[in-house]
């Protein structure tokens, strides 16, 4: 077995503000293994209407890299920090990191929230989100299900239906 420190691992790493794609692209210049969540979104200006793809979680990248290497993508131009309690750096389970792609190729209608868990734990019983646990809020007149990211305090809502959800007895 490998030590925990040279095990590579999903870490968090903050940016400075709408500097996410250009952090990706320095990661891949230094082929560090990243993931930044994208989502489509239709921008509005005065005169004309544009989808583009932004960040799902503002000023956050994931990189999944060894503990001893962190610095590496702590050097890159635009990193401000990497995300820890207690001075220690955080890893992020490979787990959420996959709830968070599959959410992002479903065409749920998705939004962010910043907080901690709310309502009654759920898990989601079918379609393609069949198996993701979650916490229920009432969000804008509708029923959603909040999947909690704990590494950087983040929450995903995802519409779903009343009927495929399921309580989980805790």
């Amino acid at each position: 077995m490998e030590p925990l420190q040279r095990r590579p691992l999903w870490y968090a790493f903050v940016t400075r503000p709408r500097h996410e794609k250009k952090v990706q692209t320095y990661l891949e210049q230094i082929a560090i293994e990243h993931y930044l969540p994208l989502r489509r979104t239709l921008n509005q200006w005065k005169d004309r209407k544009r989808w583009v793809d932004s960040p799902l979680f503002s000023c956050y990248i994931f990189a999944r890299i060894a503990y001893i290497e962190r610095y590496r993508v702590l050097e890159v131009p635009s990193v401000a920090r990497i995300v820890g309690f207690n001075n220690q750096p955080t890893p992020i389970p490979d787990a959420d990191i996959e709830a968070i792609r599959l959410i992002l190729t479903t065409k749920q209608e998705i939004a962010v929230v910043d907080g901690f868990l709310h309502g009654q734990l759920v898990e989601i019983k079918s379609g393609p989100l069949h198996g993701m646990r979650g916490r229920v809020v009432d969000f804008r007149g509708s029923r959603w299900v909040e999947i909690h990211i704990e590494a950087i305090s983040k929450a995903v809502l995802v519409d779903v239906q009343e009927n495929v959800i399921r309580t989980i007895d805790t």
